[in-house]
C-alpha cells in the first residue's frame, strides 16, 4: 500500500470518529442552548412585569398580556422567599400540541414599593421527536459523505504531489547497482526532511560505489598477484618430485602440490565471481541436451573410478539462452558435486525437459539447507578437500540469467533442480 493512501486512509479515520463525536457535542450543545436562551427570556420577562408591577399597571392586566406570567402578593409568614428559582428538564405531554413538551419555569420575588411579589414566568420547549432527528442525522450523513470523499480525493491527491520526490527516491534506490557506477538523482523539493533524505541516500550511495571500487580493485589485483608466485611454487615443487628424494620428502611435496592446486582453484573461482559481478546476458542459443552428454562424457572416467551409476533422461534438442562457457561450468560443478559427494556404488540421476534440468545423487546426510548450500566456502562435512564455492559459482551464474535453482534432501537422495 502506497504511503499517500495510508495517511489518507489515518485521515479519514480521524475526521470521521471527529465528526461523529462533535455532532452529538454539537446536538447536546444545541439544546442546552436553547434551555439557557429560554431561561434568558423569561428572566427579561420577569423584569418586565416588575417594572410594570412598579409603574401601577394592574395585576389582572398584565396576566392577560402575559399568559405565561403568574403574579401573587405573598403575605409576611413568606417573606423569607427572596432567590429566584429556575426549575428546567420538566417533561410533560402537551394535548394540544400532541408531543412531549420540556416545561422551563423562573420564579422571584421582588419587593416593589414595599409590597412582597411572586413573579411566575413560564415556557415549553417542544422536545424534538424522532422524525426529526433522523432527518438530521441524514443531513449530518450526507455532510458526511461529502466531507470524506473530498477528504480522500483531495487528501490523496495532495499526498501524492508532497510525497513525488519520496517515490522518486525509492525508483532511484531500486534500480541503484553500484557496478554501473552511477550516482543516485533526486527530484528537487521545498520540504526540508526529505531534502535530508535525499541528501543522506545520496551520500550513502557514493560511499557504496567507492568502497565497492576500492574492494573490487583490491581483489582483482590481489587475484593476479597471486598467480606467479603459486605458478613459481608449483614449478619448483614438481622439478623437485622428478628428483632423487626420499618418501617423506615426496609425501611432503606432494602434499604442497595438491594445497597449491586447491589455492589455484580458489583464486580461478574468486576470479570468475568477480567477473561475473559484470557479466552482460548473452544472445548465445545452446543446446543444453548435447552439453549434458559432453560433461557427462569428460568426467567419465572420474566417475567410474567412484563405482558410480550414472541414468541419463534427457529430452532432446532442449536450447537455453545462456553463455556455452558458462552453461559448461554450472553442468560440470553440479556433476563433480554428485560425483565427489556419492559413496561407493552410489548412483546419480540426471533428467532434462523443457521446463527444469534435474541431478540426483546418493550420499550422506549434510547438515545443508537449500539457503546455506550455496553459500561460499561451505563444506561437507564427509568431504572436507572441496574447496567450497563450485555451488556458490553455480548459483552466481544462473543469477545472472535469472534462472532458479534449488536443493532438497530426502531419503539419502541429494536433489539439485533449475528452472529453464
Amino acid at each position: 500500500m502506497r504511503l499517500s493512501k495510508k495517511i489518507t486512509q489515518y485521515f479519514t479515520l480521524v475526521v470521521f470518529c471527529s465528526m461523529a463525536f462533535g455532532f452529538f457535542i454539537f446536538y447536546f450543545a444545541v439544546e442546552r442552548a436553547t434551555t439557557q436562551s429560554a431561561i434568558g427570556k423569561l428572566e427579561k420577562l420577569s423584569n418586565v412585569v416588575e417594572k410594570k408591577i412598579a409603574e401601577g399597571v394592574p395585576i389582572e392586566l398584565i396576566e392577560d398580556e402575559h399568559p405565561d406570567i403568574t403574579i401573587k402578593i405573598l403575605g409576611d409568614s413568606q417573606k423569607e422567599l427572596t432567590k429566584k428559582v429556575i426549575k428546567e428538564d420538566v417533561y410533560e405531554w402537551d394535548a394540544k400540541l400532541q408531543t412531549m413538551v420540556n416545561h422551563i419555569t423562573v420564579t422571584t420575588y421582588p419587593y416593589v414599593k414595599n409590597s412582597h411579589y411572586q413573579i411566575q414566568a413560564q415556557i415549553g420547549l417542544i422536545i424534538i421527536d424522532n422524525k426529526f432527528f433522523i432527518g438530521i442525522v441524514m443531513v449530518i450523513a450526507w455532510i458526511f459523505i461529502f466531507v470524506i470523499i473530498s477528504i480522500i480525493f483531495f487528501g490523496e491527491l495532495i499526498a501524492r504531489n508532497l510525497y513525488t520526490p519520496f517515490y522518486h527516491l525509492l525508483n532511484e534506490m531500486e534500480h541503484f547497482d553500484v557496478r554501473e557506477n552511477q550516482e543516485l538523482k533526486t527530484a528537487k523539493t521545498e520540504i526540508r526532511e526529505l531534502n535530508q533524505l535525499n541528501e543522506f541516500f545520496i551520500r550513502t550511495s557514493k560511499q557504496s560505489i567507492g568502497h565497492y571500487n576500492a574492494l573490487k580493485e583490491f581483489s582483482q589485483n590481489l587475484s593476479h598477484e597471486l598467480q606467479t608466485p603459486i605458478a613459481n611454487i608449483k614449478a619448483k615443487i614438481e622439478l623437485m618430485l622428478n628428483e632423487d628424494i626420499s618418501e617423506f620428502q615426496m609425501t611432503s611435496l606432494s602434499e604442497m602440490y595438491d594445497s597449491l592446486n586447491r589455492i589455484s582453484a580458489i583464486n580461478r573461482s574468486l576470479i570468475l565471481l568477480m567477473s561475473l559481478e559484470d557479466h552482460q546476458n548473452s544472445e548465445d542459443l545452446i543446446n543444453f541436451t548435447e552439453l549434458i552428454e559432453n560433461v557427462i562424457s569428460e568426467q567419465e572416467d572420474l566417475i567410474l573410478m567412484n563405482d558410480v551409476k550414472v541414468t541419463l533422461d534427457l529430452s532432446q534438442d532442449i536450447y537455453i539462452n545462456i553463455n556455452p562457457l558458462l552453461a559448461h561450468i554450472v553442468i560440470s560443478n553440479l556433476v563433480s558435486n554428485a560425483n565427489r559427494h556419492n559413496y561407493k556404488n552410489g548412483s546419480i540421476y540426471i533428467g532434462l525437459t523443457s521446463s527444469r534440468f534435474i541431478i540426483r545423487n546418493t550420499g550422506y546426510e549434510q547438515e545443508f539447507t537449500n539457503d546455506t548450500i550455496f553459500k561460499r566456502f561451505n563444506k561437507g562435512k564427509h568431504n572436507t578437500q572441496s574447496i567450497g564455492l563450485g555451488l556458490a559459482l553455480v548459483k552466481k551464474i544462473l543469477n545472472v540469467y535469472d534462472l532458479e535453482i534449488k536443493y532438497t534432501f530426502s531419503s539419502n537422495l541429494h536433489q539439485f533442480t533449475i528452472r529453464i
